[in-house]
């Protein structure tokens, strides 16, 4: 799902993509878009694009885009850096030009958060955020309706990579609860085209994937850490305004299962933080993008969802638990397949294959 639109003339395809011409427009994409006489369209339930070209260009997606998007005066893209960045909330369009809009109330809660208790979609003031069971239902509840809808319309054999790390195996928890057929598979260290070395650049989720021959689609857990209170950094915020130094807590837990990967990855940089309130740690979390679609190869993240912001209102041991340990995680891989449990590595990425991080 990668694209760049252009009206410079002169632009040289590089990275040898497909191209059409609407005006003086040149549209380049990958592989495995779906074209139409207007548009053209590539993705999942969750995680879509349609590129529309009629009087104007106009680019829509789903809800949370889970792919960069950049523009100039001439030229606006999603695989290559331009003048200008266009965060999450933001809306591109070009008439006389490309100019930017944003969506009202993007960052504003919904009066439900989905849970199915009220006939009239408001839950407000139900749910206690001290209570371990309502986090739990929550994740089950999202990743359920997220597995669901993307079913619904998919076409495509279901592959799941190989691994034993926690956020793969509760994705595969959720599959196996629905009775969904999916094959595991090892990740390959293949060449990289020039597309997927060019994002691994940026986007490290590029690096743990692999271009596939044919049209299939990956199942993944990526965005478990952001979106389920596991990403050291993000927690480090909500624990400093409840008086609590993630630094600390992780000396005192040496045997837990995330303790290697906070010394490796996180610590110095949790030293360094600063105190920010919870709705800039949402913005921070809406705008973290780590993968998305290339060619051939389909990537589906259940766990990347805006009604999982509310665990951010989770009580200061919840949040410890989980970043520390998984816990919430854990819970919810043994009510869909408490089989899967036992495979579980004893540390986070301590059996990642060694390019995971390159």
């Amino acid at each position: 799902m990668n694209f760049l639109i252009t009206t410079n003339a002169d632009y040289k395809n590089d990275f040898d993509l497909n191209e059409i011409t609407h005006k003086n427009f040149r549209i380049f994409f990958d592989d495995n878009w779906t074209r139409n006489e207007d548009s053209i369209t590539k993705g999942t339930a969750n995680n879509y694009c349609t590129v529309k070209f009629g009087d104007t260009i106009e680019i829509t997606h789903n809800e949370l885009r889970d792919f960069p998007l950049w523009y100039n005066n001439h030229t606006c893209s999603n695989f290559t850096k331009l003048d200008n960045y266009v965060p999450v909330d933001g809306i591109l369009k070009h008439d006389d030009q490309w100019h930017l809009t944003y969506e009202k109330d993007f960052y504003v809660e919904p009066k439900s958060c989905g849970c199915g208790r009220s006939t009239i979609d408001r839950c407000v003031g139900w749910h206690s955020y001290d209570e371990e069971p309502y986090a739990v239902a929550l994740i089950k509840k999202v990743l359920v309706d997220n597995t669901k809808e993307f079913l619904k319309c998919n076409t495509l054999d279901l592959i799941v990579p190989n691994n034993n790390g926690l956020d793969t195996l509760l994705v595969r928890s959720v599959l196996d609860y629905l009775k969904v057929d999916y094959t595991l598979f090892d990740i390959e260290k293949v060449d990289y085209k020039k597309l997927q070395y060019n994002n691994a650049i940026e986007y490290y989720g590029f690096n743990q994937i692999q271009e596939l021959d044919s049209p299939k689609c990956v199942v993944t857990g990526f965005y478990g850490d952001e979106y389920i209170l596991r990403n050291p950094y993000y927690v480090q915020h909500l624990l400093k305004n409840k008086g609590v130094d993630i630094c600390d807590i992780f000396d005192n837990k040496p045997d837990c299962y995330m303790r290697e990967y906070f010394d490796l990855a996180y610590r110095e940089k949790c030293k360094k933080s600063d105190s920010v309130d919870t709705n800039k740690v949402k913005q921070m979390m809406c705008n973290d993008i780590q993968v998305w679609h290339i060619n051939n190869t389909m990537i589906f993240t259940p766990l990347k969802d805006k009604r999982l912001l509310k665990l951010l209102e989770c009580n200061k041991n919840i949040i410890i638990n989980q970043v520390t340990d998984g816990k919430l995680s854990k819970l919810v891989i043994e009510h869909f397949n408490k089989d899967l449990l036992p495979l579980l590595d004893k540390s986070k990425n301590n059996n990642d294959p060694h390019w995971f991080d390159n």
